[in-house]
């Protein structure tokens, strides 16, 4: 099986790709065959979407999938034969990042169609799930009604490949070394204490959706424990 990996963080090594990685294993932890390609969105190229409607034009070429050709649009068709998809996101401005968004629009917009209901004609239906990190704290999270900023794509996602699982990491640490930084609004003690003692909880969490996952594939795809090494 194959599970793609989005990462919407400019880092590769930080916080949200260490989410990532716990429920890439939680994964790996019920299907130890499966294949993984990871997705790091700063690495290319490429705008959202641009509203020409070649997805939506009928009989046209590029009915039911991006029109737009450029450094994504190949990432774009693979991620929709898959078996599963990872998006993993900081908050920036209590959204997702541009970049992360505009390749969500490319991915999800084509399959979108435009009946009396929104229905979807993507190829598969998949698990997906978004792993959010952020420095803010859960109460204030709630305060700033994150739940409800961050859904558009969530509920688009759900009608595209399926209801999306939402896992939450809170107060990450943004430096190694706060002196470094004009950032006095927070306690480095308080937040290394947090990275020290909460960070490792929430991997633990994220390999536990994992798992969810991965089960969740299986049920989809009943003959995903077969392989020729197994008996």
């Amino acid at each position: 099986m194959m599970f793609y990996v989005l990462n919407g963080s400019p880092r590769k090594n930080h916080n949200t790709a260490k989410i990532l990685n716990s429920a890439m294993e939680g994964i790996r932890s019920i299907l130890p065959d499966a294949e993984f390609k990871w997705i790091h969105v700063y690495d290319f190229a490429y705008s959202g979407c641009v509203s020409c409607y070649g997805c939506k034009r009928i009989g046209g070429t590029y009915y039911g999938r991006c029109a737009k050709r450029d450094s994504i649009s190949g990432l774009l068709e693979d991620i929709s034969q898959g078996d599963g998809l990872l998006i993993g996101s900081p908050v920036f401005f209590h959204d997702l990042p541009g970049q992360l968004r505009a390749f969500l629009e490319r991915l999800l917009y084509p399959y979108l169609v435009y009946g009396q209901a929104y229905t979807s004609i993507a190829p598969k239906r998949f698990p997906v799930a978004f792993f959010y990190t952020m420095n803010a704290t859960e109460e204030k999270m709630k305060q700033m009604h994150y739940p409800i900023k961050l859904s558009a794509m969530e509920e688009y996602t759900e009608i595209v490949f399926s209801r999306p699982e939402i896992f939450y990491c809170y107060d990450t640490c943004q430096f190694d070394d706060y002196q470094l930084y004009k950032a006095d609004r927070f306690s480095e003690k308080e937040k290394l204490r947090i990275r020290r003692e909460q960070f490792p909880k929430d991997c633990l969490r994220a390999a536990a959706l994992g798992k969810k996952i991965a089960q969740n594939a299986i049920c989809q795809n009943p003959t995903a424990l077969e392989s020729p090494d197994r008996t």
